[in-house]
């Protein structure tokens, strides 16, 4: 019987395993309360108390221990999800910057509303800072070597608490939030990147640079540390098709994504692309850009049986489980049957990781641990 580790390393490189391995992009921060208990105090908590205890700087004080704040999330989204039964789960620093109690931005120039979810932080997307060359020029420069300095002891710090789990967890390296592409044009806004496009390359290709940058150092860092498997959250797709024409995806995210899969493969790890949307007609960019998976086959806009045909000799293919309705108020037999259709579709020959499409505080955990037991179940080899 394989552990955790060896299933997924298997499954990516497309090979037998005794099953098929289970993924989540995240856990969220209800899911692991009620999996591991509520804590005492949140992040909010602390947040508070620095506000009245330091009513001049507290917001530096902040800044100062979001890392602290993102290590401790990740440590037990982690340690919920190998009591889950997950085999692999990610983890990433995300570089936020708080304002205030309310709105915080990034390095890449998005602001975010805060919201308080049950005493957890969940940053919405409002929109971007950078709408000209001005803005760009004038943009602050982030401290790259102190934002690694926190990648490395947060990724060091979950794979150090992860020993004492019980499950022989696989710890994904992330850049969720960080990544190459949405960072790009959320930093801008979508009207102002598509005119960008047309009458500003220069720029555009200035902060692909830095994304794609930043992506390649705080990935090395995770290596550094032990990574092998990294999740890189690419998001080129709507539910309809492209998020862009694809001509400008040739021609900036396609060299980027090379830059990023030839460097892992370097370092002698795998890298799956996440996509929301339809992404089929993207299916030969994610080959074409050297990944060994792609990840969520949203569900109704793919078509498994087209993807597991086209790519299922060249890509390990992750996800497919709806997030929408199926693990957010399903029926024990909507969620089994999502999953038997799944494994159906794309299962036979090896090469699939089951997942939740994607992550959401709305999710319920009794629809996820339905989903880890009929995989169990259902998706033992030979099928």
């Amino acid at each position: 019987m394989m552990n955790s580790k060896e299933r997924v390393w298997a499954a990516l490189n497309r090979e037998p395993v005794d099953r098929v391995p289970i993924h989540a992009v995240a856990v969220d921060g209800n899911i692991y309360d009620e999996v591991l208990g509520k804590p005492p105090r949140s992040a909010f908590d602390t947040i508070d108390d620095l506000a009245e205890q330091y009513p001049e700087d507290w917001v530096e004080r902040v800044n100062g221990i979001t890392g602290d704040i993102e290590t401790n999330v990740f440590s037990r989204a982690m340690e919920a999800a190998a009591a889950i039964g997950y085999d692999t789960c990610g983890a990433g620093y995300i570089p936020f910057i708080f304002k205030n109690k309310s709105e915080m931005t990034d390095i890449f120039g998005r602001i975010y509303k805060i919201v308080d979810d049950n005493g957890h932080i969940f940053p919405y997307y409002i929109d971007g800072m950078i709408k000209t060359q001005e803005d760009w020029e004038n943009f602050p420069k982030p401290d790259i070597k102190e934002i690694y300095k926190r990648a490395k002891k947060l990724y060091k710090t979950i794979l150090r608490r992860s020993k004492k789990f019980k499950n022989d967890i696989l710890i994904m390296a992330q850049d969720d939030y960080a990544s190459v592409f949405p960072p790009v044009w959320q930093g801008m806004g979508m009207n102002a990147f598509a005119k960008a496009l047309r009458k500003n390359p220069k720029m555009i290709e200035e902060r692909f640079e830095m994304t794609t940058d930043f992506v390649l150092g705080v990935f090395k860092t995770y290596a550094d540390c032990g990574a092998k498997v990294f999740f890189e959250g690419g998001d080129i797709a709507f539910n309809t098709g492209p998020l862009i024409n694809p001509k400008y995806i040739d021609q900036y995210v396609l060299p980027c994504m090379k830059r990023v899969t030839e460097a892992i493969h370097d370092w002698g790890g795998k890298i799956i692309f996440h996509s929301d949307g339809d992404i089929t007609s993207l299916l030969d960019f994610v080959v074409d850009a050297g990944f060994d998976g792609l990840h969520c086959l949203e569900p109704p806009y793919v078509d498994l049986n087209l993807v597991k045909k086209k790519v299922g000799d060249k890509l390990c293919l992750l996800g497919n489980i709806d997030t929408a309705h199926v693990l957010v108020n399903g029926t024990q037999k909507e969620v089994e049957d999502a999953v038997k259709h799944a494994i159906k579709a794309l299962a036979p020959g090896g090469g699939y990781i089951l997942s939740p499409s994607n992550s959401h505080p709305t999710m319920s955990y009794q629809c996820i641990k339905w989903m880890v037991e009929a995989t169990k179940k259902f998706g033992t080899y030979p099928l």
